[in-house]
Formats: structure tokens, sequence, C-alpha cells
């Protein structure tokens, strides 16, 4: 299931995901949130807290996570993984290189931490 995390400013796309993520719900949910904030915007902030494993994504949601990134390539301004799951947090770290903007991951118990940090205005 994901969905939009309520509380953060117009211009960051934040969203959970918990237990199984399907193709339909990842569109309908994220995909449209972040095509809202890139249109209204031209830049995004951005906010996955995962509450679930990688696993749990349905083979087309994750097709469709990948598409959201390259879609929006030039638009990222920060972006914040919240996982427990280290494997994913040294994989933003990698990203962080050749993705335009800022990438940090936390850990779930620094969620306030990356919402303040990904809440910082628009470069």
């Amino acid at each position: 299931m994901v969905e939009l995390i309520e509380g953060f400013p117009r211009y960051v796309a934040a969203y959970k995901a918990s237990g199984k993520v399907e193709k339909e719900e990842y569109e309908r949910v994220v995909m449209h949130r972040v095509d809202e904030v890139a249109r209204e915007f031209g830049s995004i902030n951005f906010l996955v807290r995962l509450e679930t494993n990688m696993e749990n994504y349905s083979l087309p949601a994750f097709i469709d996570y990948l598409k959201v990134s390259f879609e929006h390539f030039s638009k990222w301004n920060r972006m914040a993984i919240v996982t427990d799951e280290t494997w994913m947090q040294k994989a933003y770290e990698v990203l962080s290189g050749p993705v335009p903007g800022e990438i940090r991951s936390f850990s779930l118990s620094e969620y306030e931490a990356a919402k303040k940090w990904v809440s910082e205005p628009l470069a």
C-alpha cells in the first residue's frame, strides 16, 4: 500500500509504502503527485518512507518507480529515502553522484530529520 504523507510544503512529494505495492496504486498516488509537483514548481523535493521490503513492490510497480525517477531526472532537488534496509540506503548514496540535486538516506528513527531536510526551500 502507498499513501501520500501530509504536512509537507507543496513542492515536496512524500509517500509511505507499507505491505504490498501494486502498479495501479503507485501510478495513482505517487506518480500523479510527482508529476503535479514537477509541473507546478519545475523542481521536486521527494521523500520515500519505506516500511516494507522492496520485494513487496510488484514488478510493474518497481518499473514505475524507476520510470518516475528517470522521467523527471533533471528536476530532482532533494531526495530522502527513509528506511531501515541498509542496502537501499547504500543504493541511494551511490545514485547521489550521477543524479542532479542531493540524495540522503535516513533510518526510520530519523524520520523527523529527513522531513525537516527535505522540506527546506527549493534551490
